[in-house]
């Protein structure tokens, strides 16, 4: 049993950042749209120093509702799963739920 749920956690580690990738790219888009290149690349290299990600978020919101034209609470719902990147101390925290014990550190 614990063999399945390791198994599990690896699984939701890896679709957990195939998501962080695909949401990366559209909050930049969304950012680069509304704001400039330059300020994408700021809101990057600033999430990448401090590890917290506000601009994920916001990013998505952007590109959900300038891009695609959606409104005010379909763009907000689009948006609501970059919250669990914003800290990574929350991803952490959902693995060791799912796997039951503390995630290891290489």
């Amino acid at each position: 049993m614990a063999l399945v749920r390791e198994f599990c956690g690896y699984l939701l580690g890896v679709a957990m950042c195939l998501m962080a990738l695909a949401l990366s790219g559209l909050a930049w888009l969304g950012l680069e749209n509304e704001f400039g290149w330059q300020y994408a690349l700021g809101a990057v290299v600033a999430g990448g120093i401090v590890r917290i990600n506000v601009a994920l978020p916001v990013g998505l919101f952007l590109y959900a509702s300038n891009l695609w034209g959606w409104p005010m609470p379909q763009a907000l719902a689009f948006a609501t799963p970059g919250l669990v990147l914003v800290i990574p101390s929350f991803a952490v925290h959902l693995f060791t739920i799912v796997v039951g014990n503390p995630a290891r550190r290489a």
